[in-house]
């Protein structure tokens, strides 16, 4: 159940496009994470869009037009071959629905994976097993039902 934080400078995404970025790369994520028919996963995966002033952007030390998603899975659960097509995923999303040209080329994507344990949901901190347990029985008819759902 991974996390997505997206930080942009004001002024990058109009909007009336901000919702559709939260969905969109959700979608990407969850489809390249091969999860999108598991509803806790589903349920429980967050996007969070932050925009902050632009002159707290910078790249090089100077105010940069810059944008950062920072997704957060646990440990292990990607291959690069998912990590490639999520990262190439996102920034054109990025560069679709932002009102900057060329914001592509100034997109980073980050990868960061929570230890065993560091993963909390619903006021438990599972660990990788207690996660799978967790998938497990939501996908079982009459299956506990899911934080968040």
């Amino acid at each position: 159940m991974p996390m997505i934080d997206i930080v942009a400078p004001e002024g990058t995404f109009p909007e009336s496009s901000e919702a559709a970025l939260l969905e969109r790369v959700t979608g990407c994520l969850l489809e390249w994470e091969k999860v999108t028919r598991i509803p806790v996963a589903v349920a429980n995966t967050g996007a969070f869009l932050q925009v902050i002033p632009r002159a707290r952007a910078a790249a090089g030390g100077k105010a940069a037009s810059v944008v950062r998603v920072q997704v957060l899975t646990p440990a292990g659960a990607l291959k690069q071959e998912q990590r490639d097509g999520i990262a190439a995923g996102i920034t054109t999303l990025v560069g679709e629905l932002a009102s900057e040209p060329g914001i592509r080329d100034r997109t980073w994507v980050l990868f960061h994976e929570a230890v065993d344990g560091g993963w909390g949901i619903a006021g438990t901190a599972y660990t990788h097993a207690g996660l799978a347990d967790m998938i497990r029985a939501s996908l079982r008819p009459g299956g506990h039902p899911a934080p968040g759902t």
